[in-house]
């Protein structure tokens, strides 16, 4: 992984610190969270790979310091997190469908 500008200031974040691979509606999408010690704010990604359509990359942020705590944590007790396949708890409560 390359790597994220952060939102808030744009210093290049190298390293994500959770991300998740999930199967909504026959579509993939993988969020990724990346914290930025500079400003102390997050950065999170969406890949989304939809089965009949384009592909997009939305970029959201900055968010405070504890706005993504909850979700970062709650991925982290997910034992695969790159499986899309995964059926744990955090999966299931993270899978929400897109329009």
């Amino acid at each position: 992984m390359a790597g994220q500008a952060c939102v808030g200031c744009g210093a290049q974040i190298a390293k994500r610190r959770a991300f998740i691979s999930l199967f909504v509606l026959g579509d993939e999408e993988i969020r990724s969270w990346y914290f930025c010690d500079a400003c102390r704010c997050w950065t999170v990604e969406e890949y989304l790979d939809r089965f009949i359509g384009e592909t997009n990359v939305t970029v959201r942020g900055p968010f405070p310091e504890q706005a993504c705590a909850a979700d970062v944590a709650l991925v982290d007790t997910c034992p695969d997190p790159g499986s899309k396949w995964c059926a744990c708890d955090t999966h299931r409560r993270l899978v929400v469908p897109h329009g």
